[in-house]
């Protein structure tokens, strides 16, 4: 398959649940299901943007959240998830998150976890408003990214905490960002509240 399909585009989660009990330092995949529960509260309307395997709708977030909308690029990965980790409140979406719409709006919580590095700035500037767009006037945004490690399919990426809050506070009034180390690795989790909607945006050079 590796062959054929090329570099595979998500990861089976399952292989960390079947790791942790016998390797307890393997513990950093929970992370971003728990910080994202963080801000839900019961029956908000939920938007995973590339969503992979669908094991963090299903393990973390089904039993709270109203309704789920977990979208992806990838058919494969949409597939697996529709097969394995299926519940009412999940809707899985194969979009194109940078050119096509999305599946809803009026989103209480907005989750981009990872795969934000996975594209290009201005990419990433396009996604946010049209989340944005499509939230609810005190809508959230959560997530993780890496610290800056020069990955080969990495296109955009962050060193520090400072210069994701100067590049979130553009689109939102609050951002938090905390930084946790897992292992060898540092990973950023972000928090954005106070969208600036309909088109106002923070004053240029106020960040800077």
């Amino acid at each position: 398959k590796m062959q054929v399909r090329g570099r595979p585009r998500y990861f089976k989660h399952l292989i960390d649940l079947g790791r942790w009990p016998y390797e307890p330092f393997r513990w950093s995949f929970t992370a971003r299901g728990v910080y994202a529960r963080e801000d839900m509260f019961e029956g908000c309307k939920v938007l995973d943007l590339c969503c992979g395997d669908g094991s963090y709708n299903f393990l973390f977030f089904s039993d709270i959240a109203g309704t789920i909308d977990a979208v992806d690029y990838d058919a494969h990965a949409i597939s697996y998830a529709r097969r394995q980790f299926a519940r009412p409140n999940i809707s899985y979406h194969e979009i194109d998150i940078v050119n096509q719409p999305l599946p809803s709006t009026d989103y209480d919580l907005v989750i981009w976890n990872a795969a934000i590095c996975y594209f290009h700035e201005e990419e990433i500037r396009r996604i946010i408003e049209k989340i944005i767009a499509a939230g609810k006037k005190n809508m959230k945004l959560c997530g993780m990214l890496p610290k800056a490690n020069g990955w080969v399919d990495h296109k955009t990426e962050f060193a520090d905490r400072a210069s994701i809050e100067k590049f979130l506070r553009h689109y939102f009034g609050i951002v938090g960002v905390r930084e946790v180390a897992e292992g060898t690795a540092v990973s950023f989790y972000f928090q954005a509240s106070a969208p600036f909607k309909d088109g106002a945006r923070a004053a240029p050079g106020v960040y800077a």
